[in-house]
């Protein structure tokens, strides 16, 4: 399903306008290691398996949904890796959205991935240090090698800080 029925209802109001939107992506790799991709049938761009969050729709829900929709697999979220913001796509019919993302690492239960619902041109198992460019991956450092790793990751820049006298922290 390209567009769900309450972004729809919504688009009929707005219009392209941006709108900012809870997103899901995951990470879903084979016993080799390699990273579930699929190519987008809209703006025909490598992405990992994402989708968003319906009303009502807890992220682990859509993640696990979106994978059974798009790709025939059932998958079990396992953990938080990332949480993004400000991922801006200007999609080709004019729409506008800016994501706020949670990344998911899924353990793949069953099901063969296959394009399913035309969301999706094909699916493909990439090694972690081959990926195709993916908009998702561009702002945070995930190392796929060490998933095991220490915590969720985001993008972070000491400049977002404000300076001692704007935060207060001034003595004087």
């Amino acid at each position: 399903m390209p567009i769900p029925p309450f972004l729809r209802e919504l688009r009929e109001q707005i219009g392209h306008a941006p709108v900012l939107l809870p997103g899901v992506a995951a990470v879903v790799r084979n016993d080799a290691g390699h990273v579930l991709c699929l190519l987008r049938s809209d703006t025909h761009e490598w992405s990992l398996p994402s989708g968003i969050c319906e009303p009502g729709e807890d992220p682990s829900e859509t993640i696990a949904r979106e994978l059974h929709e798009e790709a025939g697999i059932v998958v079990r979220p396992e953990r938080v890796l990332a949480v993004q913001g400000g991922v801006h796509v200007e999609y080709p019919n004019g729409d506008v959205a800016d994501y706020v993302s949670i990344m998911f690492e899924c353990r793949w239960l069953a099901g063969t991935p296959e394009p399913r619902d035309g969301e999706a041109l094909e699916l493909r198992f990439f090694p972690p240090d081959a990926l195709p460019p993916i908009r998702i991956l561009e702002r945070i450092d995930l190392d796929f090698s060490d998933l095991g790793g220490s915590g969720a990751v985001f993008p972070w820049d000491d400049a977002w800080l404000p300076r001692e006298s704007e935060a207060g922290l001034d003595d004087s």
